[in-house]
Parts: C-alpha cells; structure tokens; sequence
C-alpha cells in the first residue's frame, strides 16, 4: 500500500487563482501528450473560479506547512443545474470541481486525500451526498473515481464535462486513506 501523503490545507486567495489556471494548463498539456486527451482544452470562465475563491470554497494544499501548494480542490453546496435535474439538485450535497494535482506530483495519492477530505467535510456539515463532474472521454479518470468509492449516474449529452458520479460523505473513521491524517487536514 501506497502511503498517503499529509497534506497541510488553507483556503485559496485571490492571488491563487493565476495559480490554478497556470495548473488546469499544465494538467491540459500533460493529457495531450500522454492520453491523447483533450479534457481542459476549453476556456474557463475566470469569473466562477475568482468567485469561488472568494466565497472560500477553494482549498489549497501543499505538502509542508509553509510549503508552495501543490494542489486544489473546490466544494460548494451548488450544482450546475445545466448537468444535474431538479430532484437532484433538491438534495444536499457538495459539489466537487476542479481537483488537480500538479502534474510533477501526481501518482503519490494526493488526489486521493483531497477526496477524502472533502467528503469528510461534507458528512461534518451533515450533507449525505458529494457529486461530481467528470470530462466525458476521460475514461482513466472516471475509472479513478470509481476506484475511490463514486457511482456513475449518467453522462449529459453534449457536455466535455458530463460523465457524473456521486458518492456518499463518510465520517474520517470509514476513510482509512485519511485516518492517520485526519488530525492535519483542518
């Protein structure tokens, strides 16, 4: 077994943001040139993820106290209405978008407990469900999200992020990816 990382978080800041796209690039590049894939090859409107820092619902996670954050994530209690039907949406649940590892960084399982932690957070706010998006060709990813405990509910036609998955939030006791963790992940 793979040991996980501890992962030090804070909320993203505005400054972060140059950070983020300068990464969604990098993660872009990466999957071209390794899988063909073109996930992340669109434009993101600066605007959602300028707002999403600013409501706090970005996080930010590095791999020593001080250190330079290697990793992102974003939880909100707001789903896109676009992917999910209104029975859906009238459920609590945390919505998760835009994970990403540095690319120089992925396979050491920090993706894994940035998931983790977010569904912790989500059964610690009392919400059962976290749902998330996923590029509808990236098989190797949805796979992942299998692999971490997701289900697969459909994919929206004509959407290059539609492929959606959800999974129930779990106390840090039933994530053992986290339990020696728990204590540094806030």
């Amino acid at each position: 077994m793979t040991q996980m990382p501890t992962l030090y978080l804070r909320p993203a800041a505005p400054d972060d943001v140059d950070t983020i796209f300068l990464w969604r690039r990098q993660t872009a590049a990466w999957l071209a040139s390794r899988y063909g894939s073109d996930q992340w090859s669109t434009p993101y409107p600066r605007e959602r993820i300028e707002a999403w820092v600013a409501d706090g619902a970005t996080i930010m996670a590095a791999l020593t106290p001080d250190g330079a954050p290697v990793a992102t994530i974003t939880s909100t209690p707001d789903g896109d209405p676009a992917l999910w039907t209104p029975d859906e949406l009238a459920v609590p649940a945390r919505y998760l978008a835009k994970a990403n590892v540095r690319p120089d960084h992925l396979g050491r399982g920090i993706g894994a407990v940035l998931i983790a932690w977010a569904r912790a957070k989500a059964a610690e706010a009392g919400v059962a469900l976290v749902r998330l998006d996923v590029w509808s060709t990236n098989e190797r990813l949805q796979d992942y999200y299998r692999h971490l405990g997701f289900t697969y509910l459909r994919t929206v036609p004509g959407t290059v992020s539609g492929a959606l998955f959800e999974g129930p939030a779990l106390s840090v006791a039933d994530l053992p990816v986290i339990e020696t963790k728990a204590a540094l992940l806030g």
